[in-house]
């Protein structure tokens, strides 16, 4: 009980975006300068997503990460901000953009993680 409270007040203090801010999203990310970003999409529901999450902070040794609320009852909007408009909301899915914020891998479904490992390497040449 005491983990489901502390999850639904860390919860509470995300920010909420629209789905119209899906489009910012890789350019807030990024940064100045610009560099490499990895969109992962999740939800506390699905199950695929709570197995996957924690081997993706894991294998990159990520402590803290940048985390918001999409407020997207729809994925077009969202999969058309971010370049793939063939993304019908599975989740997991998880998006890697080179450091000029271009798609260059998507995994939609749970992503292996050697392949995941390949594109992330991929863009950060």
């Amino acid at each position: 009980m005491r983990a489901l409270l502390a999850a639904l007040l860390t919860a509470a203090t995300l920010p909420v975006l629209p789905a119209s801010d899906a489009s910012k999203l890789v350019a807030d990310v990024a940064g100045k300068p610009a560099r490499p970003v990895v969109l992962h999409f999740w939800a506390t529901w699905c199950e695929a997503c709570r197995d996957e999450f924690p081997s993706i902070r894991r294998e990159y040794k990520l402590l803290s990460l940048p985390a918001v609320l999409l407020d997207a009852p729809e994925p077009d909007p969202v999969a058309r901000a971010i370049g793939e408009p063939t993304w019908d909301g599975t989740l997991p899915a998880t998006f890697v953009f080179d450091g000029n914020g271009k798609l260059s891998k998507s995994f939609v479904g749970r992503a292996d993680p050697a392949a995941l490992a390949a594109a992330v390497r991929a863009v950060k040449r």
